[in-house]
């Protein structure tokens, strides 16, 4: 379906060097992988359900390569996140339906561990945050068109942090920072067997008022391709590009080497629609070719019910 709406990786890892702070991101890659660009029909209302989860035993450097001083690195994340969207039944614009939506991260747990390497030998460190309502999505308007084989939603979304961020803490469930985001999905269905989908999401990041670091700007791809089986089930791969287009900066000056993050990631899914009121997809993501950030793998339980 769409969205970051599994607050997955969002956490923020105290670590020297991590591509945006502490490598958090508040648009989670790999979400928006099936029926993204599919929009209900005027006056319905759909609600969907992400159970994400994330798990990293290394972390990178710009050169692609294990972080030195570091050793024995753990992380994992998982979050519980759920979306509602409402088309509205009279409103039209450019022959486009207009759609609002309203994502709640519910819950949000992160954990981290890692030797730190000093004169007289290696420091373990570790941390953990668990938090109700981390983060928040809001996307007043959207607009849909919809083809023959082909359907868009376009439009921009709001990424809150909405809860307190301690800088302090070695590992937060909240980023600490809003996103400002532009945002296209695409779905084409060239065969009635067939599906492609495709995400294109570019985050404004905003200052963390408690820090005063600013993320870099991000560029997240999702991508999708389904083949049905039959006709309650659908198998694919899907998973995505992501890369960080500006420097970080610190107080309004850039970090030395811009700490930009990248990751690719592949992996198979089983989606599950036995009508068009509900389905269920499974996914697994593998990632390869990081930099500045943890690579590790993705699993994502989606639901979505009504608005089909």
């Amino acid at each position: 379906m769409s969205r970051r709406l599994a607050m997955v990786a969002g956490c923020a890892l105290a670590l020297n060097a991590q591509a945006t702070e502490g490598g958090a991101t508040n648009k989670i890659p790999g979400v928006d992988t099936v029926l993204v660009g599919v929009m209900g029909p005027p006056g319905s209302l759909r609600n969907t359900n992400f159970f994400g989860y994330y798990q990293a035993s290394s972390t990178l450097d710009g050169s692609g390569n294990p972080r030195q001083g570091l050793s024995n690195f753990d992380l994992t994340a998982w979050a519980f996140t759920v979306r509602l969207q409402y088309v509205w039944p009279e409103a039209k614009f450019l022959g486009a339906d207009v759609e609002s939506r309203l994502g709640l991260s519910a819950y949000g747990d992160v954990r981290v561990h890692f030797d730190v390497q000093t004169p007289r030998g290696a420091v373990q460190r570790s941390g953990s945050s668990s938090e109700v309502a981390p983060g928040a999505i809001v996307a007043p308007t959207l607009f849909g068109w919809h083809g023959e084989t082909v359907h868009q939603v376009a439009g921009p979304e709001i990424f809150l942090s909405t809860h307190a961020y301690d800088p302090a803490a070695l590992a937060n469930a909240s980023t600490g920072f809003n996103s400002i985001a532009p945002a296209y999905w695409i779905t084409w269905l060239p065969d009635p067997r067939v599906e492609l989908d495709g995400s294109f999401v570019y985050l404004f990041n905003q200052k963390n008022s408690k820090t005063h670091y600013t993320s870099g700007n991000e560029l997240n791809v999702d991508y999708g391709a389904g083949y049905a089986v039959s006709p309650v089930w659908q198998a694919g791969v899907s998973g995505y590009l992501y890369k960080q287009t500006t420097d970080d900066e610190l107080n309004g000056t850039g970090v030395p080497g811009g700490n930009r993050g990248r990751a690719l990631a592949i992996g198979p899914y089983v989606r599950y629609h036995p009508s068009r009121d509900f389905g269920v997809t499974l996914k697994w993501q593998s990632e390869s070719g990081v930099e500045n950030r943890a690579k590790g793998n993705r699993f994502f339980l989606q639901v979505a019910i009504g608005g089909l």
